[in-house]
């Protein structure tokens, strides 16, 4: 039986008025704040069980009277019952007895003395008298914690899907073509002097909007010894169709491309001055796989990647310098450039072209790349021989897709014309398989396959052609494996690497292996590094031009170790997180030490590092000392570096930035490149006259109150023009209007999220008219005895009709059953009564719920007599 509960088996109930009625404050982490009505008996407050329960999220049942309430908690085998009428109360499946003195049965709801919250849910109630709050303590996670995590999970789902899954918005600024439209100017200046001489260098990248397309070209100087050295390169013109715009749909054509551009050839691509047509969307497809880029640079570096000179994404390298991009490239041969921005201030770019055998096409899709010129064969000189290039591609299957294409000119090899085909399957979908086909010139195969633990394993096998322009070392045959397998030591991730080739040829063979290990432990970060060659050549043999004496057997061993200093105030200022690393080489074939390092690398005045460096050359004797200063202004990036030996110096100044332009003649600096970006320029205004266009002399708001559903750069003008860069031309983006960033809380748009398409290479003006925000007001009434009187505590569910996203709101009843609502953003409205409370009551509501709109209106719209009445089941009247 249960202790401390009252002993009368099927008591009838009577009501004990009681003592008073407060609405209290309840405040919870994962609920926020709401009021909740209490009664009190005797300073006890007896508080509404069904309220409770479904603020918590606790799962309930009515019972068979429907006065009661019943479930299961916390497990499914731990029952619950709380029945006023027949007296019964279960607490964790033992049946005892409910009295009059531990609850009141309410017109709205059962109210419960606290000790069966406690005793039933593990939750124990306090309440503050004199600041009306109610406070809550638990034994553990409640179903409303977990709700929240949940609910926070997927809404990061919900932010990384694609655009094609998110939520559907209004597209209010579709594409606006210009016939001119000034945009971004990229600029990089360095300044060199060393014991050699004096040099200055410059890059200088244009871009704009011409005819309803995007521009761009590279300027490149340089000055040494006096003399100057220029070019221009890269220019070239596009115009996007609006099909480029649908990566989801099997277009005619997407770009025409008319300039200097490069062929989409398999592993021969030219550069070339000419025209080119594509049906490749511009808008990367997302609904099948995407291509991991990988690497390795110094620690803590900036990593860029460029794609076709187009930013796509920027990481900051690991504590063992590794960096990894997920990126949705196309199929065929893509030019990639990495850009580096290591801790001690240089610059390191990387391009390359890359072969991409693991992307596909969705079922039959096919597209295509079509260009076609003259040859540039150097920085003044073109080809007089018109060379062609096309190549398709056809989605067999989501799983497989097959390639073709043809090159024709002397640029790309002794014939005349070459062929190509391919393949990419997927197999058990992590299996992944691509075959290159290229008659007379060579075949080739590859695999890989990438595990859920990060384990990943490549390989890939080429048979060569004698006498091809592609076999320059004179192969028979090559293969290659790569294979990384991840684990931890010491509860921290670890990996271990191996790398091996194996080239055959008619006189011998070699080998190259590689293998690599790196683990932490605690704060130490450290890796281990041999490669390592084994060669097998007859007496006068040659690899190529090259004796195959010169790639004799050879082993190096690498080990470095990363520490980086706590930030903790015990530790003085000026090392507190410094970043420290060493490297040793050691040559196991010549028995000696090869080189050492170490560099320190700390952050100054929070956007600035500092980094001092020294390197020791063993074998030769030799040592160079470096020190470096980097720092990241708002609008651009300086650098400086000083390296220094016992035989040479030199002392490095360099300058990176951007420049854009917006369409009111504002220069926008930014730090980053922005050619081939685009750029945003938002302004808020109080619509006096509610026409929907801002109007000279109407109140700009200055705010940084809009979101994105994209990463990008804000900055807040003094004009109250937000300005955002760093979106991706031509994409399509989410804007939403964070109301409660606006300086007054009445303010709200007429539509708070919507879709606008980002312009190629300039800025794009956004307009966002706001309203004060509307009220509502009104009064429930119960009809008793003849009599209408307002019925206080009564819980109104206020939901927007017009699928914006935002949540229910929860308004109250007063004592004189009045209630109202104020920030009501402009929309379509549904307001109702709790069912809940509804039912208990056993009574019905005239009018069931209340349609409404509130009006976007300068001085806002303001809505009353939305009354409702409530009146007992059995005095329904027959007509209804």
């Amino acid at each position: 039986m249960l202790t401390g509960i009252g002993m009368y088996p099927n008591a009838v109930w009577a009501n004990k008025e009681p003592d008073g009625e407060a609405l209290l404050l309840f405040s919870y982490p994962a609920l926020g704040q709401e009021y909740v009505n209490v009664v009190f008996f005797d300073e006890v407050p007896f508080l509404p069980l069904a309220e409770v329960l479904s603020l918590l999220n606790i799962a309930y049942d009515r019972s068979e009277n429907g006065k009661g309430l019943q479930g299961t908690y916390p497990t499914k085998n731990e029952s619950w019952l709380l029945d006023p009428i027949g007296g019964r109360a279960v607490v964790k499946g033992e049946m005892g007895t409910l009295s009059v003195e531990q609850f009141y049965l309410g017109e709205t709801d059962l109210y419960i003395h606290p000790e069966f919250f406690n005793r039933i849910f593990g939750l124990k109630f306090s309440v503050n008298f004199h600041t009306l709050t109610l406070g809550l303590e638990t034994n553990g996670p409640l179903p409303i914690d977990e709700r929240q995590k949940r609910e926070l999970m997927r809404k990061r789902l919900q932010q990384s899907r694609t655009a094609s899954t998110r939520e559907p918005a209004p597209l209010l600024y579709d594409r606006q073509r210009k016939v001119f439209a000034p945009g971004m100017v990229d600029y990089n200046l360095n300044y060199t002097y060393s014991d050699q001489g004096q040099s200055m260098s410059m890059l200088v990248n244009a871009g704009m909007e011409i005819l309803g397309g995007d521009f761009q070209g590279l300027f490149s100087g340089n000055v040494y010894n006096k003399n100057f050295i220029s070019r221009i390169s890269n220019a070239r013109w596009r115009y996007v169709f609006n099909g480029g715009l649908l990566p989801d749909d099997n277009v005619p054509i997407t770009s025409f491309t008319v300039g200097q551009i490069q062929t989409t050839g398999l592993n021969n691509s030219a550069r070339i001055l000419g025209v080119a047509l594509s049906n490749n969307p511009v808008i990367p497809r997302m609904k099948l796989d995407v291509f991991t880029i990988d690497g390795y640079t110094e620690p803590d570096s900036e990593v860029e990647l460029l794609i076709g000179g187009q930013l796509i994404d920027f990481v900051r390298a690991d504590e063992v310098g590794y960096y990894r991009f997920n990126a949705p490239i196309t199929f065929g041969v893509v030019r990639l450039m990495i850009r580096i921005y290591t801790p001690q201030g240089e610059v390191i770019v990387q391009e390359k072209q890359m072969q991409i055998p693991f992307t596909f096409l969705p079922k039959g899709f096919v597209t295509y790349n079509f260009q076609m010129g003259l040859p540039i064969l150097d920085q003044d000189s073109l080809g007089t021989e018109t060379v062609s290039h096309a190549d398709f591609a056809y989605g067999l299957t989501n799983a497989v897709t097959v390639r073709a294409g043809v090159d024709n000119g002397s640029i790309f090899g002794e014939r005349e014309t070459y062929g190509v085909f391919g393949l990419s399957a997927r197999i058990m979908d992590q299996y992944l398989l691509n075959v290159d086909v290229l008659p007379d010139r060579y075949y080739q195969a590859s695999a890989s396959v990438f595990y859920a633990n990060n384990t990943s394993i490549n390989a890939q096998f080429t048979e060569f052609v004698a006498g091809s322009e592609f076999n320059y070392l004179n192969q028979i045959r090559e293969a290659n494996l790569n294979a990384f397998i991840p684990f931890k030591t010491f509860r921290k991730f670890s990996g271990f690497r191996i790398t091996g080739e194996r080239q055959w040829f008619e006189n011998g063979f070699r080998t190259n292996f590689q293998t690599d290990f790196n683990t932490q432990i605690g704060r130490l970060i450290t890796r281990i590094n041999y490669r390592g060659r084994i060669s097998g050549f007859e007496e006068g043999a040659q690899i190529g031009d090259i004796p195959a004496f010169l790639t004799n057997p050879m082993g190096q061993l690498t080990g470095s170790v990363t520490y980086t200093l706590m930030r903790n105030p015990n530790i003085p200022v000026f090392v507190r997180g410094m970043f420290i690393r060493g490297q040793y080489r050691y040559d196991t074939y010549l028995k000696k030490p090869i080189s050492y390092n170490f560099m320190l690398s700390q952050t100054l005045f929070k956007m600035g590092r500092l980094t001092i460096g020294y390197d020791k050359d063993m074998l030769a004797g030799k040592g160079q000392f470096q020190i470096g200063f980097l720092y990241d202004f708002k609008g651009l990036r300086t650098s400086t570096a000083f390296t220094g030996s016992s035989e040479s110096y030199a002392a490095q100044q360099g300058f990176t930035g951007s420049l854009g332009l917006d369409p009111r003649g504002f220069i926008v600096p930014e730090n980053r490149d922005q050619v081939t970006r685009s750029g945003l320029a938002v302004r808020l205004f109080i619509d006096a006259n509610e026409n929907g266009t801002y109007d000279f002399g109407e109140v700009v708001v200055p705010a940084k109150a809009v979101r994105l559903d994209r990463s990008v750069n804000m900055l807040l003008g003094s004009d109250g023009i937000l300005r955002i860069t760093q979106l991706q031309s031509y994409w399509k983006y989410i804007m939403e209007v964070d109301t409660q960033a606006l300086p007054d809380p009445n303010l709200a748009p007429r539509v708070s999220r919507f879709e606008i398409v980002a312009e190629p290479n300039r800025f794009k003006n956004i307009d966002i008219p706001l309203y004060q925000t509307g009220l509502v007001e009104g009064t429930v009434s119960v009809e008793q005895f003849g009599k209408e009187e307002g019925k206080a505590g009564l819980r109104l569910i206020l939901e927007r009709q017009d699928n914006s996203g935002e949540e229910l709101q929860i308004l109250r009843t007063f004592s004189d059953g009045g209630f109202y609502q104020f920030g009501l953003m402009p929309g379509k409205y549904k307001l109702f009564i709790d069912p809940t409370q509804i039912e208990f009551m056993h009574v019905d509501v005239y009018p069931q719920f209340r349609e409404f709109e509130i009006r976007a209106l300068a001085e806002g719209d303001y809505l009353e007599n939305l009354n409702f009445l409530l009146k007992p089941k059995e005095d329904k009247p027959e007509d209804e």
